[in-house]
């Protein structure tokens, strides 16, 4: 058993010193209680210590995501989202499921992920050549002014008109990237919950996650 616990917390770097001691407490005393002595006996009711390791991981990140943020952490937030979408994605895939739901939530799966790359890159590509026009129009005027002021200053303008709306429409572009990025973690939680049951140490107890 020892060695199985001793494994399982190395592979929980990514969280802080008082979690990592809190999973790792939990499963050593459940172990212990339930007479689990041998690496083999321990794989055999809680999975590898990798599958126990990516679900504890996952289940963390999920807590975090859940509780209240404070100024600094809502900044983080969409690179939280993406953490928690990679650790999700690891869970399920070490996590043995029932096929036919498996398949039906990985189609669901790829095309919300589809629909959401194409949003994102819809809305960089919008976002950039309404950029690159206003620039190259503010870079046309100014060379056409010595030659045509009037047509110059019509070119400058347009083009200082468009970088200023691109300034003004900043907030709402990153608005809507990040709801793209919270809708997708929204969704691989739902599929977490619906493909990685809880294991047999949270069945019995709370666990360090719930």
């Amino acid at each position: 058993m020892n060695d199985f616990i001793e494994e399982f917390r190395a592979l929980l770097g990514q969280l802080s010193p008082e979690e990592r001691d809190e999973a790792v407490d939990f499963y050593t005393e459940y172990l212990q209680d339930g007479g689990y002595d041998s690496y083999d006996d321990c794989v055999r009711e809680l999975g590898t210590p990798h599958q126990l390791a990516r679900k504890v991981l996952a289940d963390y990140s999920i807590r975090t995501l859940n509780e209240p943020a404070s100024d600094g952490s809502r900044k983080k937030q969409p690179k939280n989202d993406v953490k928690t979408i990679w650790l999700i994605v690891l869970a399920v895939l070490s996590t043995p499921v029932t096929i036919p739901l498996a398949l039906g939530i990985f189609g669901l799966s790829i095309g919300i992920f589809v629909t959401a790359f194409g949003v994102i890159v819809g809305l960089l590509g919008l976002l950039f050549g309404v950029m690159f026009g206003g620039l190259g129009s503010l870079v046309v005027g100014i060379g056409v002014l010595p030659t045509d002021a009037w047509l110059g200053l019509l070119y400058t303008g347009t083009g200082l008109m468009i970088v200023g709306l691109i300034v003004m429409m900043t907030p709402v572009f990153s608005a809507a990237f990040n709801g793209v990025i919270r809708g997708v973690t929204n969704f691989s939680r739902w599929a977490y919950r619906k493909l990685v049951p809880k294991n047999r140490a949270e069945k019995h107890g709370r666990g360090p996650q719930q």
